[in-house]
């Protein structure tokens, strides 16, 4: 994994427009914490196989949310995907085809701390027809656009890495540590000191809470850190 330090809004720019000369697709995520770049169900535990334990929580979900959910029938993927954004812990990992949005994500974080941005050149990672597939046999970490059916989905150009558990490592092992996967990703640190100017940069190109969030929620994020003097 190559990593590379940012000094400026530019030098982002700059480092990701190497991207459209060499490779077809490119994923990005956006963080507060360097690497451990796991889905939210290994997070806790990376060496537990919760497998089990995730059927019996989406079926618990189609039981309990049978009144709010839009398809009868939706694919266990289908399920996972519309779960995330309600922020279940699944085995997807969120990212995106626009480098100035994971730039966002990165450097709205409050904390005092660098950030971190993580590109993942995904030309050998795309799955097709994946929404067929049963989510829990796949063979390796697959990359995979979701159906956009989701307006923050939309804003966000989101895009999602499906995670396995390894049976040979018994563990989910981080993209970071994957010998397939780190010879194609890339990690940016943002330094803390550059956070507040990033984030003005991006306003100024409409990359904000209100366009990202296109809802009540989204306008009262924007509002909030446009007057922070008063917040």
């Amino acid at each position: 994994m190559e990593k590379i330090t940012i000094d400026s809004f530019l030098s982002f720019v700059k480092e990701i427009d190497i991207f459209d000369l060499l490779v077809n697709h490119v994923v990005f995520r956006g963080q507060p914490v360097p690497g451990n770049l796991l889905p939210g169900v290994a997070r806790k535990n990376n060496t537990t196989d919760t497998t089990s334990d995730e059927k019996k929580i989406l079926e618990q979900l189609r039981l309990q949310g049978a009144s709010l959910l839009p398809y009868h029938d939706e694919s266990d993927l289908g399920l996972l995907v519309r779960a995330q954004h309600f922020k279940l812990k699944t085995r997807l990992l969120d990212w995106t085809i626009n480098p100035l949005v994971a730039l966002y994500f990165a450097c709205s974080d409050p904390g005092s701390s660098d950030v971190y941005v993580y590109a993942l050149i995904a030309d050998n990672l795309l799955a097709s027809n994946i929404y067929n597939d049963d989510p829990f046999k796949a063979a390796k970490t697959r990359v995979f656009q979701p159906r956009m059916n989701n307006a923050r989905i939309v804003a966000q150009h989101g895009w999602f890495t499906l995670h396995r558990y390894s049976r040979s490592t018994k563990m989910f092992v981080p993209l970071e540590m994957n010998s397939e996967i780190k010879k194609n990703l890339y990690e940016y640190r943002i330094p803390c000191s550059q956070k507040a100017q990033m984030l003005v940069s991006l306003d100024r190109l409409g990359i904000n809470a209100k366009s990202l969030f296109p809802d009540f929620e989204g306008i009262c994020q924007h509002l909030n850190w446009q007057h922070n003097h008063l917040v």
